[in-house]
């Protein structure tokens, strides 16, 4: 074996390595991003379906504190919703840089190439896997409210957070 070859050995198990060790933070990430949701929607759901039977008896806590009652908790009901929301969006961002070093791996392992791998002329991928983990809008703020208006777990927190809101508010 020749010193090119050991060389392109090495380098492709070296990107096998980072290839596994990307594809398990990607994965420790989503399944974190999961657990957030988990947690803020089982206070969500909690809040809501104590407000749903403690309506019909008219013996919610803090509303024997009147306007001050509800004040505190929609205080706290935002601070969750915001907090979940903005956890849910960091552990989002972070497993997209993973998706962008996985996709960057794929590229060099030529699975984007057409005819690589055999005499077809397709590739192995699509090649709109190429942009996997970018997102296309520029300031954090629009990033966070594209993430809060997409179909996914930050989405149906703010939901749950607004239903509790509104929840909370409504005349006996």
């Amino acid at each position: 074996m020749d010193k090119d070859n050991a060389l392109t050995e090495n380098k492709m198990d070296i990107l096998k390595f980072v290839f596994q060790d990307q594809r398990k933070e990607m994965e420790y990430r989503r399944e974190r991003e999961y657990r957030i949701f988990a947690w803020s929607s089982s206070i969500f759901t909690a809040l809501i379906g104590a407000l749903l039977i403690t309506r019909q008896t008219g013996s919610v806590i803090w509303q024997t504190y009147g306007i001050w009652g509800n004040l505190v908790a929609s205080i706290a009901v935002i601070l969750i919703t915001v907090y979940s929301g903005l956890w849910q969006t960091r552990n989002s961002r972070f497993r997209g840089q993973n998706a962008q070093v996985i996709s960057r791996i794929n590229k060099l392992l030529h699975c984007f190439e057409k005819g690589y791998f055999d005499n077809s002329g397709e590739a192995l991928f699509p090649d709109e896997w190429t942009g996997y983990g970018k997102s296309k809008s520029k300031s954090s703020f629009s990033k966070f409210l594209a993430r809060v208006f997409a179909v996914n777990y930050t989405s149906a927190t703010v939901v749950l957070g607004v239903l509790a809101l509104i929840m909370l508010w409504l005349p006996q």
